[in-house]
């Protein structure tokens, strides 16, 4: 069995780090679980526990997804949290654009996923990179002064040009994320290309 899911992968730019920097150094009093710069990436299905002879089915079903897909340009300048104020559980950094060609490629995704057993989840997709996980607060108030004074600006823009599906591995030092294929987007059939 492996922990799975399907994700796009980001090279962090300087402004992103900063902002990753910055809020550690004024959360540092906080329990917050901070994402590995090198592991920023945009969940479009987590799989979970998966018995690997599904790895074909799951590979056809990406292919099927990305079909004549060209590269999306995808822009980071928004901050918010998962949960409520008063139980945050997620600070993530999203794009204030709607960008169509991003929903439809996922709402294809999930389709294709769908159709092979692995249904969607309750929520909406909202794309975000998760910045850092909340373990616990010990002001909340001050949390949320931080988080509310955060600049509105591009933290991160990238050209997007394939579809990654990873193995998770938990381990108490943070999760050792690998590549088990890449789906690259271009217009004449998408062979996956196993690493």
């Amino acid at each position: 069995m492996k922990r799975l899911f399907v994700a796009l992968h980001f090279q962090p730019h300087p402004a992103l780090l900063q902002l990753l920097s910055d809020l550690q150094l004024k959360l540092n009093h906080e329990r917050i679980s901070w994402m590995n710069p090198s592991n920023i990436h945009l969940t479009l299905k987590f799989l979970g526990e998966t018995d690997e002879k599904r790895l074909p089915e799951i590979t056809h079903a990406i292919n099927n997804s990305i079909f004549n897909q060209v590269p999306i340009n995808i822009l980071f300048d928004k901050t918010g949290i998962f949960g409520s104020r008063y139980d945050p559980r997620v600070i993530w950094l999203g794009s204030k654009d709607d960008n169509s060609s991003l929903q439809l490629l996922a709402s294809r995704l999930l389709d294709n996923f769908d159709s092979i057993g692995f249904l969607r989840d309750r929520q909406n997709f909202v794309p975000h990179l998760t910045l850092g996980r909340i373990k616990g607060l010990n002001d909340k108030r001050y949390f949320q002064d931080v988080i509310s004074n955060i600049p509105a600006k591009v933290y991160q823009e990238t050209l997007v040009n394939e579809i990654i599906l990873f193995e998770s591995i938990l381990r108490k030092e943070g999760p050792l994320y690998l590549v088990q294929s890449r789906h690259p987007f271009k217009s004449d059939g998408n062979a996956s290309q196993t690493a």
